[in-house]
């Protein structure tokens, strides 16, 4: 009788250190998951600050391929709407030439953006 429990408790240390070595695995692989979305993100916030470098030098040498046309042209960002617009100038008086898109574009962008997300809220 003493060899059978014997081997019912070494079956139980079998599966239970099985069971000890699921949850480190399981551990282990959740916090690859963490850390591997974390690097995600860190390189989508680095894409995104290499993007508005770039634009921004692209805006500066389009201000001096205009410069001969007195004229500026400034990209900005817009919350409602997230997303850019354009807003060309004229140097001197500031005068705005042309805004892309124009300001009742973006008015009804934001307005839409506000229709859907209310009629989302009211599915969900």
């Amino acid at each position: 009788m003493e060899v059978k429990q014997t081997n019912v408790q070494s079956g139980i240390n079998i599966a239970s250190a099985s069971n000890n070595y699921d949850n480190t695995s399981s551990a282990k692989t959740s916090n690859l998951k963490a850390q591997q979305t974390e690097l995600e993100e860190l390189k989508e916030k680095q894409d995104i600050e290499e993007q508005k470098k770039k634009l921004n030098e692209l805006a500066q040498q389009l201000n001096k391929e205009l410069n001969p046309l007195n004229t500026n042209v400034t990209f900005s960002f817009n919350e409602d709407i997230e997303g850019l617009y354009v807003t060309v100038s004229e140097r001197d008086t500031n005068r705005v030439i042309r805004k892309i898109p124009s300001d009742e574009a973006m008015e009804l962008m934001a307005k839409m953006k506000e229709v859907v997300g209310m009629i989302f809220d009211k599915q969900a």
